[in-house]
């Protein structure tokens, strides 16, 4: 293949991707008359808010939020940075008072768009770097290309770079550590080692449960055969926890704060019982098996899984040094977070995605150059379905991006059905709420968006709180599936005998009817995407809300 029609179609792939991924990238924000300043991934806020406080020129550079800190620093000091350039070309404006953006929410949007378009750009970044591993690791452009723009089309990766996140600079650095370990084992020089040092302390700093991959490079150096007692490889090693400085300075500055923040995640993420909060409706299953089978479905769709499950197999039967490499990454990381954390998270799955990426081209380009003609034709009416099944996925969530969210359409229809004044009760007031609750309950009335909205009194019941609900005595309840479903369906698996009878009073007694609910699916051309049940993460897009009604003369 020509240099210039290589080009060509890596361009268009590009496009492709960065289409994909700045498409509803204002979702969740507000856009409409309901203000709220988080928006509907409430990790994105938790990011902004920790630049409150920072002043460079004091050289105080603390990061405000505990969120922040028991992930990793690097992101929100590298974004921070993109987000200052933005403002020198006045391309958003940065205040440091919450009132600035209060009185002016355009920018405040323009602020969101603006850390989410650093996700974007290190999206499209990883996929280029496809191209250059399937032509640097196998030797072929093709594998490159096709790698690429199966990334492109990954519908976990589009959906997460429409965030404020850590995963996907994180796969991007995993990447480009992937690239420099290739180079570690072509007998690299010194100064190879030491930038692998530093971008794996780099990673790291990114986020914390990354770091089981520091030993690729040096997998990478003894699969060259080199001696392990190598001074190149100590180098390395000794060059990781500066990377991890200049990435998280403050483990050194305040090691106490640093500590404190990895028992707090060590808390969270791997001791706690999952029982406490089954967010995700698969009961008691293996975390492991939820990786290995149940995830991909969801995260890249069961077509797009098959060609990467076939690359797996593949890369097990060549065993060539450089799928040797790529499988054991994956094994590591995979065997970390399906062990290691009781939770199941679906974008955990975020850093081993290019690698499964690169596998599947690399099997289906071996099958297109060596298999018979017929063989050759299925592969390639197979590649073209997958693509076209996986593209109408990720368009499906992309939909309902760009529709209007389904929490301001059930404000819109609280304002026209239910009278001004009446008292409307919800177990807490977050993210999962009609946003005219979030407007009317966070501010007051002196705020400027305040006014042309429906007054009503907004109460929090606390979840299970029985008491707490008859005493407001409320005219309307809201629940969303966040808090019903789990406890319903898991009701046997994961008993809340505590909350159980706050539902029932709710949704199975006489005293309350269900007179609307807002549902939606991820579908294209009326075509469901995908069905039943989804991970909570995917239902940030589409959350299911319930408005009852008390009937009259009950409870009173």
């Amino acid at each position: 293949m020509k240099r210039y029609s290589i080009f060509i179609i890596l361009i268009f792939i590009t496009f492709i991707g960065l289409t994909l991924r700045i498409t509803g990238l204002t979702w969740g924000l507000s856009t409409s008359k309901y203000f709220h300043a988080a928006s509907y991934y409430p990790d994105e806020s938790e990011v902004l808010k920790a630049y409150q406080g920072i002043n460079p020129r004091k050289l105080n550079f603390r990061l405000n939020t505990d969120t922040v800190q028991i992930k990793g620093t690097f992101q929100p000091y590298l974004m921070a940075v993109w987000i200052k350039l933005a403002s020198i070309f006045n391309i958003v404006e940065i205040y440091s008072s919450f009132d600035y953006y209060k009185n002016n929410p355009n920018e405040l949007v323009k602020l969101y768009v603006t850390g989410r378009s650093f996700s974007v750009f290190f999206g499209i970044a990883t996929i280029i770097l496809l191209f250059f591993i399937g032509k640097i690791f196998y030797g072929n452009n093709k594998i490159g290309l096709l790698a690429a723009f199966f990334l492109a089309i990954t519908p976990l990766h589009i959906i997460y770079s429409h965030y404020i996140v850590t995963d996907i600079l994180l796969t991007f650095l995993t990447t480009v550590v992937l690239i420099l370990s290739y180079y570690i084992y072509k007998e690299a020089s010194i100064k190879i080692y030491i930038i692998t040092g530093l971008l794996m302390g780099l990673t790291g700093a990114t986020k914390y449960s990354i770091f089981p991959l520091v030993i690729i490079p040096i997998l990478a150096h003894i699969l060259s055969k080199n001696k392990i007692l190598d001074k190149r490889l100590l180098f390395y090693i000794l060059f990781i926890p500066l990377g991890f400085f200049i990435g998280n300075p403050y483990s050194i500055l305040e090691p106490q704060t640093f500590l404190a923040s990895l028992k707090y995640s060590k808390k969270i993420n791997i001791t706690l019982n999952p029982s406490t909060n089954p967010l995700d409706c698969f009961g008691p299953q293996n975390n492991l098996i939820f990786y290995l089978i149940t995830a991909p479905k969801y995260s890249f769709g069961i077509p797009l899984s098959l060609f990467f499950l076939c690359g797996i197999i593949f890369a097990f039967i060549k065993r060539e040094k450089m799928d040797i490499l790529i499988l054991l990454w994956i094994i590591i990381y995979l065997l970390f977070i399906g062990i290691m954390s009781p939770w199941k998270v679906l974008r955990w799955q975020m850093p081993y995605i290019p690698l499964l990426c690169i596998l599947s081209a690399r099997f289906i380009m071996s099958v297109l150059k060596n298999a018979k003609k017929h063989i050759r034709f299925s592969m390639i009416t197979a590649v073209f379905a997958v693509s076209i099944t996986t593209l109408f996925y990720s368009l499906a969530y992309l939909k309902m991006m760009t529709e209007k969210d389904i929490r301001d359409e059930s404000s819109e229809w609280i304002e026209q059905n239910i009278p001004e004044g009446k008292k409307i009760a919800v177990t807490d007031v977050y993210f999962w709420n009609p946003s005219i609750v979030m407007t009317l309950y966070w501010y007051t009335e002196t705020e400027p968006f305040y006014t042309g909205i429906k007054k009503y009194k907004i109460y929090q019941t606390g979840w299970g709180d029985i008491e707490k609900l008859n005493k407001i005595n409320s005219d309307y309840v809201i629940l969303s599936d966040f808090e019903y479903y789990p406890i319903l369906k898991l009701k046997d698996k994961y008993p809340h005998p505590e909350l159980m009878p706050y539902l029932e009073k709710i949704m199975k007694s006489d005293e309350y009817k269900l007179i609307k609910k807002f549902e939606k699916k991820p579908e294209l051309f009326g075509i469901v995407s995908a069905g039943g049940f989804l991970p909570h993460e995917l239902r940030m897009l589409n959350p299911t809300i319930l408005i009852y009604k008390k009937q009259t003369g009950a409870g009173r």
